[in-house]
């Protein structure tokens, strides 16, 4: 295949070969025109890596042993509102992260903010981040792939069956 990082998920568009997640993203987001503006990109570039500690933040809990898995989420469960304070009033009234224009930073967001919704719905239910994924998913593109067969969104797990919080969907 020729890839520089040989992993999953990779991506081959012509001579372009990556493997790297947020890589793959950022160029997504320059090939279809969904990169933030010059005067964003700090602000992207920012936000992107807070709702990336967040997702690794539960990751570290999923793969923890089962003696650190209590402390690992009664410590992040603590902060976790207060992260999600900021997040919300970062997004504002959006309708995006960045504003009236969406980027992928709104489609990592995404998928990063609804492993922590998953993790802790309570913290998540009802208030502006689970309008901010709702907001997203309900764009007509983005409902269409939510509510098709081709969503396996519904029944695979976020992490390995061998983490302590593989984050199985019937669970």
């Amino acid at each position: 295949m020729g890839l520089d990082f040989p992993n999953l998920p990779y991506l081959i568009d012509g001579e372009v070969k990556l493997t790297q997640s947020i890589a793959i993203m950022r160029y997504l987001g320059r090939k279809f025109g969904l990169s933030p503006s010059e005067a964003n990109i700090a602000k992207a570039d920012n936000f992107e890596q807070v709702v990336f500690d967040l997702r690794m933040g539960v990751a570290k809990i999923a793969y923890s042993n089962s003696d650190e898995y209590g402390e690992l989420r009664t410590d992040f469960l603590r902060k976790l509102p207060k992260k999600l304070e900021e997040i919300a009033t970062f997004i504002g009234a959006g309708p995006f992260a960045l504003g009236d224009r969406i980027t992928y930073i709104d489609f990592l967001a995404v998928e990063y903010l609804g492993v922590v919704a998953h993790f802790s719905p309570k913290d998540v239910a009802g208030g502006p981040i689970a309008e901010y994924i709702q907001r997203i998913k309900s764009l007509p593109p983005l409902k269409k792939f939510f509510e098709s067969e081709d969503c396996t969104h519904n029944f695979y797990s976020i992490f390995a069956p061998i983490g302590s919080w593989p984050g199985w969907p019937n669970k």
